[in-house]
């Protein structure tokens, strides 16, 4: 099977099939081996399943690594109940 410009640009329709698949497999069961997939002769659809198999992994690996910019910690060494109670004016 020939490649053409056009195939890197649109995949085929089995390659989006098998990708679909790999990442909701990818989401369902994290501990699904892809060494069942890789036994499988290549195809669009197997190099597809596991593209979409990876792509969940960067993404899972990329959520984790944006929460520590948006998770708020409390100031270390700040004793947040010292003037707890305490009117200002005195």
């Amino acid at each position: 099977m020939q490649h053409t410009e056009q195939d890197e640009i649109t995949p085929t329709p089995e390659y989006v099939k098998g990708f679909n698949e790999g990442y909701i497999m990818a989401q369902l069961s994290p501990n699904f081996s892809n060494d069942s997939i890789s036994n499988l002769p290549p195809s669009d659809r197997s190099k597809g399943f596991n593209k979409g198999m990876m792509q969940f992994a960067v993404e899972k690996k990329l959520e984790k690594a944006m929460s520590r910019f948006t998770r708020i910690e409390p100031e270390r060494g700040k004793d947040r109940t010292k003037d707890k109670g305490l009117d200002k004016d005195r």
